[in-house]
């Protein structure tokens, strides 16, 4: 049972990692675009449109914010809080390996503010919502307190529908750890622990898929009829059909659940799918190949995209642990320490717990 678990730590971290990569060459693209050009995405591509120049399967922003997370969660070895977090941006961040967005939440750390509070007034983004698997991790099949854990931790980066979105991402991440976990058990996890507006994207989303009913259709019709009308737009963000990339999870999510549930939550085609789509295909495809990793285990993406993505991320290691070879792997046997740790301070409790009923 512990390789099992083991398998499906490591898969929703590496598939992560191989869908931030993978979509990466693609992000701020239009689907149109992107065919004639690329046709649709399966291996790992240049990244020459951006500003540090990725070299193929490197990983982007989304997966080392994931990464620091996910350091915050083996040094506490459980449940972490925004507190936690924040010592980790302090310690070991790279403000160069972060969007603008998170460079301000630096700033406002540095200065002293609460961590709970830097979120507040935060510019569109969805920081949250790329980086939140770790909390799905430690939470391994309790996805109401992946959804609380999920909300605070958020709130470091964002407020509002962004923080609510990742919460909803969280539930589905502990989800997809129950042996018995589908597809659309984890979509219904997500929908379930979430606000009104989360739900409402999520139900986009899935209705899409459901009227569409492929992956090809559902991306030329989200583009088509969500994207300028009908979609949730945020209060004074100017939006339009025309421009390439919306850097929020009020988009990434409907395409998420819609994907996910097209691909039945498979890795190889969750993956692609979500570096295909375009606009911020890096994040949507992270998203997707963490929730479809952490489904199906390590063991179902092809060996290939595993073999490559380590090998390309060897100096983002060695730069935040220079002092031991580390890497995807290695770093999902730490988290499942931290899934240990986590059950002995939860049956401590539950000790206590009967201790009080029992005197009660």
């Amino acid at each position: 049972m512990t390789a099992r678990l083991l398998d499906k730590i490591y898969g929703c971290l590496i598939g992560g990692a191989i869908g931030d990569a993978m979509g990466a060459p693609a992000e701020d693209w239009h689907y149109t675009d992107i065919r004639p050009t690329f046709g649709r995405i399966a291996t790992f591509l240049p990244q020459p449109a951006r500003s540090r120049d990725g070299a193929p399967g490197q990983i982007t922003d989304d997966t080392s914010l994931r990464h620091y997370m996910c350091l915050a969660i083996i040094r506490k070895g459980g449940r972490i809080t925004p507190d936690d977090y924040a010592k980790v941006w302090l310690s070991d961040l790279n403000p160069l390996r972060l969007f603008f967005t998170e460079r301000i939440v630096v700033e406002k750390l540095k200065l002293g503010m609460n961590p709970w509070d830097t979120g507040r007034g935060q510019p569109l983004a969805d920081a949250a919502i790329m980086a939140v698997a770790p909390i799905g991790i430690i939470n391994a099949g309790n996805p109401a307190q992946a959804f609380q854990d999920g909300f605070n931790i958020s709130s470091i980066h964002q407020d509002g529908i962004e923080r609510d979105a990742a919460a909803s991402t969280a539930a589905g991440f502990a989800a997809a750890f129950v042996p018995e976990a589908t597809a659309s058990s984890i979509l219904e996890a997500m929908y379930e622990h979430g606000s009104f507006d989360t739900r409402r994207l999520i139900s986009i989303g899935r209705e899409l898929a459901a009227d569409t009913g492929d992956v090809d259709r559902f991306t030329e019709q989200f583009y088509l009829r969500f994207l300028d009308r009908s979609f949730p737009r945020p209060p004074g963000w100017v939006w339009d059909k025309d421009r390439t990339v919306s850097p929020t999870s009020r988009e990434v999510l409907p395409i998420v659940a819609g994907l996910f549930e097209l691909c039945g939550g498979k890795p190889e085609a969750c993956i692609s799918a979500g570096s295909s789509f375009g606009r911020d295909a890096d994040t949507i495809a992270t998203v997707l190949g963490g929730l479809s990793g952490a489904l199906f285990g390590a063991s179902t993406i092809p060996s290939d995209w595993i073999a490559q993505s380590e090998a390309a991320n060897s100096e983002f290691f060695h730069e935040v642990s220079p002092d031991r070879a580390t890497d995807f792997r290695t770093t999902a046997g730490e988290m499942l320490e931290a899934v240990r740790a986590q059950r002995a301070k939860t049956a401590n409790r539950l000790s206590i717990l009967d201790d009080i009923i029992g005197q009660a």
